[in-house]
């Protein structure tokens, strides 16, 4: 029997502290979309003067890599401590915020100046036919956005993950997974505010009402490194600058003219954005609040149209607050019910 889509499906381990790239079983499902996989190696065709009518003679392959995109189209809350753990800030311990509630918050906001302990993780691709496994992934961009609805349709958060990993080896899937509990998250609950500076950030006026859309794209610097060694695949990892941009779209209103005046004079601002979801009992709800503090690096007044309407669209440049106070540039925290990645 050929393989089916609907039996195709994605799973993941996190592998052990001290042995990244060592492959794990799976233990959740994740709720996304399965893309082809793609290969990790490619032959280079040699061509030799043989005295033959044929122009490649021998191949090789020196080195094997995965690179592709974890693709979530409708986003939930119990995904992200795992997307930031790979990505972001690792070996993070959460806090129940109510006692016996399980309302979890985890704290992935990056240091500037250290390492960040990121985590690796086995996935799991295929189908009913065959399973493939790829260890030591990491991510190196995440891209999170939303456009929200002018009607009575969804305004899904979307996930877009792009990972590096070592190598694709057939395998066998991880058995007996259940389906992960999921709150989703959803654009229409998304909510913008802009401070001076950073120790204005908490304040709960909220910047505009008009926010129509939003693209957060987080740079976080994970990359592989290939050392000489005893096998093909890179050695271990690094973690470079970490960078961010928010671009808005926003209702062509005086707080968005108000950004314009801000990127004319290169004025510093911190903005958060915050997306709130579902109660978890009698705690807290469910939530992710980033913040990114930056430049107006790109204003459009009059950037969209729609029925009539102006829309502006805005990008903040993140930037690493040196004069102001803050020695700061970006905070993630998330309020969800995982107790562990």
């Amino acid at each position: 029997m050929s393989g089916e889509r609907a039996l195709s499906k994605m799973q993941i381990g996190v592998e052990g502290t001290g042995t990244p790239g060592t492959a794990v079983a799976a233990d959740t499902i994740l709720l996304g979309e399965h893309q082809p996989i793609k290969p990790d190696r490619k032959p280079v065709m040699i061509q030799d003067n043989i005295g033959v009518r044929s122009q490649f003679n021998r191949s090789r392959i020196d080195q094997y890599a995965v690179s592709d995109t974890l693709r979530f189209p409708h986003a939930y809350y119990q995904l992200l401590p795992l997307l930031f753990s790979l990505s972001l800030k690792g070996q993070v311990t959460p806090t129940e915020q109510s006692s016996g509630v399980g309302d979890y918050l985890w704290t992935h906001t990056p240091s500037l100046t250290a390492g960040n302990t990121l985590n690796s993780a086995t996935l799991e691709l295929g189908d009913d036919t065959q399973a493939y496994e790829a260890e030591y992934l990491q991510i190196e961009r995440l891209r999170i956005s939303s456009a929200i609805n002018q009607g009575m349709d969804a305004s899904p958060v979307s996930i877009e993950a792009d990972y590096y990993a070592r190598q694709w080896t057939p395998t066998s899937f991880t058995g007996g997974l259940s389906l992960p509990s999921h709150a989703e998250m959803n654009g229409k609950l998304a909510q913008y505010y802009r401070y001076s500076a950073w120790s204005a950030v908490g304040d709960s006026t909220e910047a505009s009402s008009g926010m129509r859309g939003f693209d957060l794209q987080l740079m976080p610097g994970a990359h592989p490194k290939f050392f000489g060694s005893t096998t093909k695949t890179f050695t271990t990892h690094g973690q470079g600058f970490i960078d961010a941009t928010l671009a808005l779209s926003l209702e062509g209103d005086a707080t968005a003219d108000a950004i314009y005046d801000l990127m004319q004079a290169k004025t510093y601002s911190v903005v958060r954005l915050e997306i709130l979801g579902p109660q978890i009992g009698a705690g807290e709800v469910h939530s992710l609040k980033v913040d990114i503090g930056g430049v107006w690096q790109d204003v459009i007044p009059l950037g969209e149209n729609d029925r009539g309407n102006n829309v502006h669209t805005a990008i903040l440049q993140s930037e690493y607050d040196m004069d102001g106070g803050g020695a700061k540039q970006i905070q993630v925290v998330v309020s969800t019910n995982v107790t562990a990645i």
